[in-house]
């Protein structure tokens, strides 16, 4: 029997990186001869190789750099040399062997002989520990060289025979025990008869410091592996001591010598409460949460042992935050275009901690054809509770589009639970209070100009129940929002309504890179007619976010000279494939159907419908949409074609 330790490094997977590059000469013999390159090497005695009893190097200096090439001697020969390696495709080593092999490396150009041989050797010691590395520990490897004639390259050859492959015997894991026992050995996986394979130990072990502190073990250490050979059965008796440390709940957040955040700001983060059993996974969900805020530019959480006794015989202990802050002042601009509303362009200066902690304030400015707005808003991220922000935002805005011209000045105050790019939730929620006053024209149905000042106050709220599997670019589930607003108009008498609208989209993969995607609005009015509301808060379909082909806002009942003055109700329905190539590129066709109605009751008849085609160019923050689309039920008057620019995805 064999019998020795193999550390960490032992089971390997790349050569040194000394190694890699060309070795001095040696005067070690090598066999270069002129026999065929099918000649069989001469195997060495098996099992009794000293080598095995020598430490391995340690994995930190093995490399995959390719290697370096020595400049060749000016008074030496240079030749061309080709490869040929037997006995490693048979153990499926062959690739990986070629990924890492010097002679490899340098084929087809030319080399000193003696660099040859240097390569030749140092793959030898390659294709040995490769196949030590998948349990092939009574292999043997022959290297050759045989010289070409007639200027024909000369020929490397590497025989490998890679001998019975040892298998996993007893496995034994020691050290203090677990609550539950045998936490080590179950996260370890390993079973008697599995290959003795590097990759399958060295994954068993990493189980191991993942899935203990995910139970309460922070300090869990591994000792060093023992395994011993039996030459005879190549059977390997596996031995891991592992040292589990305490057993430990949560304390306290704290906050580091220089905090970013308050230490009192900290306490709205973690998903757990002191003297919750430790996981590990919570610590990380703690420090994902504090990069989501945006005012860290590197955060750390590390784990303070209190030596203080906690429930349930664990040991308590602290997490402390330390980080460096990130630079949270922010300018941002967008260009957009709509063939109904024209060119816009906007632009936002946003300082993301000017009033501690993450109160940010964001100025607004946007200028297009027929828009403009300038806004200032106030947020204050992780209010009282994670996730929940506390927003308030003052604008004045003007609007010039066919059914009314609109100037409006908004003041409004909003509470919301929200999903965000780390963390996207299923149950989401808004609720806010707005107060308007706006001076708008209009027509009436008897074709009237119109001009009032309307002065409303709502409450506009909004349910979000997202089973989709990406925020910007779902391809999979479905989305449900409901958004409800009670109002109440004031402008030209006392007049309450209760506008709704109700959106259902889905999403569902034909194949990996081919989505079909859908989607059902209607909007209601309850309370009042649409003549009895502002211009502005009345149902409309047309546009780059309803029927694309057709102008913003062009569809809906209309007055006796054939102006749109807006109705009670809408429908808008929407279908998507969505293609998706291997790069950034992806094509969507669509058709779109959708009308508003005088009446308070969604309906599907005179629907308008429009089709159409799409470029997407899929960035790290969402897809960038071209739109190119076409009215399939044209009016008279109506725009032959529409384009539309905009970030993200039609729905």
């Amino acid at each position: 029997m064999k019998a020795f330790l193999l550390h960490a490094c032992a089971l390997l997977v790349a050569p040194p990186a000394a190694a890699l590059a060309d070795p001095p000469p040696s005067t070690a013999p090598l066999s270069a001869t002129a026999s065929p390159a099918n000649q069989a090497p001469s195997a060495p005695a098996p099992s009794n190789d000293s080598e095995l009893l020598r430490p391995l190097e340690p994995l930190e200096q093995f490399s995959q750099t390719p290697p370096a090439q020595i400049a060749p001697s000016p008074q030496a020969a240079s030749v061309r040399y080709r490869v040929e390696v037997t006995g490693l495709d048979d153990v499926g080593l062959h690739g990986r062997f070629n990924q890492l092999s010097s002679l490899v490396q340098g084929q087809g150009k030319t080399a000193e002989l003696a660099q040859i041989g240097a390569r030749a050797r140092s793959d030898q010691a390659l294709a040995e520990r490769l196949l030590r590395s998948e349990g092939y520990y009574d292999n043997s490897v022959h290297v050759s060289l045989d010289a070409g004639e007639g200027g024909a390259p000369v020929v490397a050859h590497i025989a490998a025979t890679p001998g019975q492959r040892y298998h996993l015997g007893e496995i034994i894991v020691t050290g203090p025990p677990t609550r539950p026992p045998d936490m080590a050995r179950q996260a370890l996986g390993l079973k008697a008869g599995e290959p003795l394979a590097a990759s399958a130990i060295e994954a068993g072990e990493a189980r191991v410091r993942l899935r203990l502190p995910q139970k309460g073990y922070p300090f869990v250490k591994l000792g060093d592996r023992d395994v011993a050979l039996d030459d005879e059965t190549h059977a390997a008796a596996y031995t891991l001591p592992v040292d589990p440390g305490k057993r430990a709940s949560f304390g306290r957040l704290k906050a580091g010598p220089h905090p970013v955040l308050p230490e009192k700001h900290l306490q709205e983060f973690p998903r757990f409460a002191p003297g919750d059993l430790y996981d590990s996974r919570k610590v990380e969900d703690l420090r994902q949460a504090l990069i989501a805020t945006g005012v860290y530019g590197a955060v750390a959480v590390s784990d303070v042992d209190t030596g203080k006794p906690g429930p349930d015989g664990t040991d308590v202990v602290d997490l402390k935050v330390d980080g460096s802050p990130a630079k949270t002042r922010i300018i941002s601009g967008a260009v957009g275009y709509d063939t109904g509303l024209g060119a816009t362009a906007q632009v936002a200066w946003t300082d993301r901690n000017l009033f501690p902690p993450e109160g940010a304030v964001t100025l607004r400015a946007l200028a297009g054809t027929q828009q403009s707005l300038v806004g200032v808003t106030f947020r204050r991220s992780d209010f009282e509770q994670r996730d929940e922000s506390l927003q308030v935002l003052a604008q004045f805005s003007r609007e010039t589009i066919d059914p009314y011209n609109a100037r409006t000045a908004q003041l409004g105050l909003t509470l919301a639970r929200e999903s965000n790019l780390i963390w996207q939730k299923r149950l989401t929620w808004s609720v806010g209070i707005l107060g308007e006053v706006s001076q708008e024209d209009s027509f009436t149905p008897q074709a009237v100009p119109d001009r009032r000042l309307y002065e409303v106050a709502s409450l506009p709220l909004m349910v979000t129940y997202d089973r989709s599997n990406n925020l910007l670019d779902p391809t999979k589930g479905y989305k449900i929002i409901v958004q409800p607003a009670p109002s109440l108009s004031v402008g030209s008498g006392f007049q309450p309504y209760v506008k709704s609208v109700v959106d259902l989209m889905g999403y569902e993969p034909v194949s990996g890179a081919l989505t079909l995607a859908g989607r059902v609005q209607v909007g209601t009015l309850f309370g009042a007619s649409a003549q009895q509301i502002a211009p502005s808060q009345r149902f409309y379909a047309g546009g780059g976010g309803s029927v694309r082909g057709y102008a913003y806002e062009s569809l809906g009942p209309e007055d006796t000279q054939g102006h749109v003055v807006g109705g009670a109700s809408s429908t808008l329905l929407s279908g998507e494939a969505r293609y998706r190539f291997k790069n950034d590129l992806g094509v969507v066709a669509f058709f779109d159907a959708g009308q508003a109605y005088d009446t308070s009751t969604p309906q599907v008849r005179d629907l308008r419908m429009g089709a159409g085609v799409g470029v997407r160019y899929f960035t790290s923050f969402g897809p960038f949409r071209l739109d190119v689309a076409t009215p399939v039920n044209r009016r008279p008057g109506d725009i032959p074609l529409g384009v539309y620019i905009s970030i993200g995805q039609a729905f």
